[in-house]
């Protein structure tokens, strides 16, 4: 019954919180990427493994075999798409680490209010700490490190961060010192950076509208990740409180 009910409320809360995402990224965050897109250009030297996407942190590159969504309705679809199951795979683990806390920590229980701390929280460990102090959300054609190195910080950066937020919050008083340690390991290392810092773009015209689009690109996605992580730890706490019960 309780993994039935943690399931069914990680879907509800799923949907409507990457939902509301998708639509906050159709209208802000779309435009500007679609905007950076027309300022790409072709690699020049094509190298033997497969091209990819690398996201919205990254230089985008193209391969005429690679598969994607027809631009216009289809796209939008598979965007929002994805951000609801996105929304639902966080709202999954969310709810459960909400219900264990409820069951074994020795802390209040969790509210919908409580719940909107744990998605700021979220926020910190998912964006802001990766985002701010090593790697920026960037616009299409954009340099970057290899995906691969920037993988394996971000999922590094995350890890520690939770980790030290975790501590702060439950270990005694005389180990919360090495919480903001364990947090700071990943930015003592330094996130990987591409050799040549700009755009693959060099037209000067090109530059200047890029730079600008990248402030705009990482003003609205930091709003953006703020509403949808608010709301999913509003929502998760919501549920927990209201029918997720788990017995000790």
């Amino acid at each position: 019954m309780a993994f039935r009910n943690i399931l069914l409320s990680a879907i509800v809360v799923g949907i409507f919180s990457g939902l509301l995402y998708g639509l906050f990224q159709h209208f802000q965050i779309s435009p500007i990427i679609y905007a950076a897109e027309a300022y790409e250009v072709e690699d020049i030297v094509a190298t033997p493994a497969a091209h990819g996407h690398s996201g919205t942190a990254g230089h985008h590159e193209h391969n005429e075999e690679a598969w994607g969504p027809k631009d216009g309705a289809e796209r939008i679809g598979y965007t929002i798409g994805a951000d609801i199951a996105i929304g639902i795979a966080y709202a999954l683990f969310m709810i459960s680490l909400m219900a264990l806390h409820n069951l074994k920590a020795n802390k209040p229980k969790l509210t919908m209010m409580t719940g909107a701390a744990w998605g700021i929280a979220s926020m910190i460990i998912f964006f802001a700490a990766p985002a701010m102090f090593g790697l920026h959300p960037e616009v299409p054609g954009t340099e970057a490190a290899t995906l691969e190195n920037r993988q394996g910080w971000w999922s590094l950066c995350v890890a520690l961060t939770a980790a030290g937020i975790a501590v702060l919050y439950y270990a005694p008083v005389k180990l919360k010192l090495s919480g903001p340690i364990l947090a700071a390991i990943p930015h003592m290392m330094g996130a990987p950076m591409p050799e040549h810092h700009g755009f693959a773009n060099t037209d000067p015209q090109a530059i200047e509208a890029l730079s600008q689009l990248t402030t705009q690109f990482y003003l609205f996605t930091a709003v953006g990740m703020g509403i949808f992580f608010v709301l999913l730890g509003a929502l998760s706490g919501l549920a927990v409180q209201r029918f997720v019960k788990l017995n000790a």
